[in-house]
């Protein structure tokens, strides 16, 4: 999905609901969130200063424990990250990077690794699907890095199979070329995997992970991997702009989502799984992957975006239920439109049953219109 970014109206109307389909309960007001994160017990704490603090130490260091890597580094921004990690994997080199062309990196950082960092792009991969360890082999050359990310969000949030992955991590072994996990939702895939986050982390040479997603963080990100990788990032992380003078309410909000959100992934999955059997019980319907790897799926419905856009936003000011403000055109043979649907602790405010009535009646008012 295009990155489409809400409007003040749309904010507004969403902070006026009493439910949300997608992700956590959304902060209402700053104050709120704020007033938050001073609950915390590390609140009480001195604030880091450039990167320098008891408590950002200590997060780095429990990610790289949950990680199983020597040591991590945390970055203000993940765009700042992977720039950052990358331009260590490729030393001095123009890389290639390899990576699927539908990976956030290709799409969503604005050819940044190319325009900042001087690096190619090698890509690799069907749509909407994950790539492979043969197809990797069947680059016409051989990369400096590759690039995986877990999972594939323009893809319908897909992951590879376990022993697909461990053949891509094999392959790289063999090969000499540095493997990468963007794993900007790699907390929601872990249950997928049925596997320890150390486990998934063990194929990779480097792994970045964000905290504003799944955990609900306000921003931020680490990355992880051997003590030398992450000693090599300090230069990268100055240049860009990444010492910022304090971090603090990151860093809290980090904390916060690592204790409140990360043990509740698999039981997020499985109500993803779910709702997303319900929805595709509905003539015309999709949901892709059929059967959700992680919390989060594609929905492809039978309407102009446009109108269900709308449509969604006239459920909202109608109903108080938030079905989301994003609704692009659905790249399936049959058209329509598609939304993502991502199941954080708000679904506890609502059931499947409603959710699925909130929907039929968001597509029967955009036939309408």
């Amino acid at each position: 999905m295009p990155a489409i970014q809400p409007s003040h109206a749309d904010i507004e109307l969403r902070n006026g609901c009493t439910r949300w389909l997608n992700g956590h309960r959304p902060a209402l007001s700053m104050r709120e969130s704020l007033l938050a994160l001073a609950e915390l017990p590390e609140a009480t704490q001195p604030l880091d200063v450039y990167g320098d603090g008891a408590v950002l130490q200590a997060l780095e260091a429990d990610v790289a424990v949950r990680l199983g890597k020597p040591a991590a580094s945390f970055f203000h921004k993940g765009v700042a990250a992977q720039l950052a990690a990358l331009r260590v994997c490729c030393g001095d080199g123009d890389g290639p990077v390899a990576l699927h062309p539908q990976s956030h990196i290709a799409i969503d950082e604005a050819d940044a690794a190319q325009a900042l960092m001087g690096l190619r792009c090698l890509p690799v991969g069907a749509p909407d699907t994950p790539f492979t360890a043969a197809e990797l082999a069947a680059l016409p050359e051989k990369p400096a890095v590759v690039v995986v990310e877990l999972p594939l969000r323009r893809a319908g949030f897909r992951l590879p199979g376990w022993d697909e992955l461990a053949a891509i991590s094999a392959w790289c072994r063999t090969e000499g070329v540095r493997l990468h996990f963007d794993g900007a939702r790699l907390w929601e895939s872990a249950p997928h995997y049925g596997r320890s986050l150390a486990d998934i982390a063990a194929l990779a040479d480097s792994v970045y992970v964000s905290f504003y997603k799944g955990l609900g963080g306000l921003a931020g990100s680490v990355l992880a991997g051997p003590e030398g990788f992450v000693a090599d990032l300090a230069p990268w992380k100055t240049r860009l702009a990444g010492q910022v003078f304090t971090l603090h309410p990151f860093v809290l909000s980090a904390l916060d989502g690592l204790r409140r959100q990360l043990p509740h992934m698999a039981a997020y999955r499985e109500r993803a799984r779910a709702l997303a059997a319900r929805l595709a019980a509905q003539p015309g319907w999709r949901v892709a992957p059929e059967a959700p790897h992680v919390n989060s799926f594609q929905l492809h419905l039978p309407a102009e975006p446009a109108r269900l856009r709308d449509a969604m936003l006239g459920v909202a000011r109608r109903e108080g239920f938030w079905l989301g403000a994003r609704a692009v055109a659905s790249h399936l043979p049959d058209g329509g439109a598609m939304v993502e649907i991502v199941i954080g602790d708000a679904a506890s405010g609502w059931t499947d049953e409603a959710a699925v009535a909130a929907w039929q009646r968001a597509v029967l008012a955009a036939h309408a219109g």
